[in-house]
């Protein structure tokens, strides 16, 4: 019960908009920027004088409709509105389609080609219970493809800038301050298999993953993969901080391919998109996260506990170097 009371009752955000640094000169990226929980962050980051925000989406046009917004936007809760110079050009589009791993290549070289920094990443963008059988260009199950696959191949192409970032700057590694956040989902259902990765069938395609509990355990699985790829990636480079995140139960749109029955269900429980900003920002700038690389938020910020098959397959079963083999193996085409 307490795990359903923390994501629909998390009571007062303890920080909010107004509690960002200036950001004045640092760059970040969120991918599904341009619309629900990715834009309010967006939104946020613009109003505390970042520099430049790329938003990374699947349409060009909305895109341009998302940087009109965040550039005339009112800020958000009670931070004051943006004072650095340069706001026409502090929000960024560049188109990015997750669910074909040959669009990501040509986004991160764009990216790599403007900017020599990149301060944080957010892993925003995702897609919820698509139709039975929907799999991504490259044929594989679309919830995996473009929730774990595709992020984590962008990853790969922008790690070294991260790290570069990192190194340039004195107080970075001290701090915390370069970061990788991935988003994960929910602590209920659990997910499958001893881990929460099913190994043997990780696009769950046996029989018993028909019909809608197939569709909601593909997508458990995958925001728990992130959560596990995190991890690892605090493992393999220290110099970042890199955070999973539950962003909380908000009303987006990224609940458009689930059936009717889960849709009314979110959408009576659930909060609007500033909240799940909150968690995504205090993922990229908490100060306790960098005190516990790798770690795990939970609404709307706080340092949470994976469920214990999660946590367990990290920690005596090598879950996080087996998945990260795993999407390697089936990304490094593209690389």
């Amino acid at each position: 019960m307490s795990k359903y009371i923390r994501q629909y009752w998390p009571g007062a955000p303890a920080k909010t908009e107004k509690d960002l640094p200036d950001l004045h000169g640092r760059v970040f990226i969120v991918t599904g920027g341009t619309g629900g929980i990715g834009r309010a962050a967006a939104t946020a980051l613009f109003h505390a004088n970042a520099s430049r925000v790329y938003i990374l989406g699947r349409s060009d046009s909305a895109g341009k409709d998302a940087i009109n917004t965040i550039t005339n936007s009112d800020p958000p809760g009670d931070m004051k509105r943006r004072t650095a110079d340069g706001g026409d050009e502090a929000i960024k589009s560049l188109y990015l389609d997750l669910s074909d791993l040959q669009t990501i290549k040509p986004v991160a070289e764009a990216f790599l080609s403007a900017e020599t920094r990149l301060d944080v990443i957010w892993h925003n963008a995702g897609v919820m219970a698509p139709p039975e059988g929907s799999v991504s260009k490259q044929g594989h199950e679309l919830s995996f493809a473009t929730n774990v696959l595709g992020p984590f191949l962008l990853q790969h192409f922008l790690t070294p800038i991260l790290l570069q970032t990192a190194k340039n700057n004195d107080t970075a590694v001290a701090t915390g301050s370069v970061r990788t956040c991935w988003a994960a989902s929910v602590e209920f259902p659990d997910p499958p298999g001893d881990d929460g990765i099913l190994w043997d069938d990780w696009e769950l395609k046996s029989p018993q993953f028909s019909g809608l509990n197939g569709r909601v355990q593909r997508y458990v699985q995958s925001k728990w993969a992130n959560a596990i790829l995190a991890s690892e990636m605090a493992k393999r480079y220290p110099q970042l901080v890199s955070v999973s995140f539950n962003p909380g139960a908000i009303r987006t749109d990224l609940t458009r391919h689930a059936p009717g029955i889960l849709k009314k269900v979110q959408g009576s429980l659930s909060y609007p998109v500033r909240f799940g900003a909150l968690t995504e920002l205090q993922a990229g700038f908490g100060s306790e996260v960098a005190e516990r690389n790798g770690c795990y938020l939970i609404p709307w910020g706080k340092i949470g506990e994976m469920i214990p098959k999660v946590a367990e397959g990290i920690e005596k079963r090598g879950s996080g170097e087996r998945l990260w083999n795993l999407c390697d193996g089936l990304v490094k085409e593209f690389y």
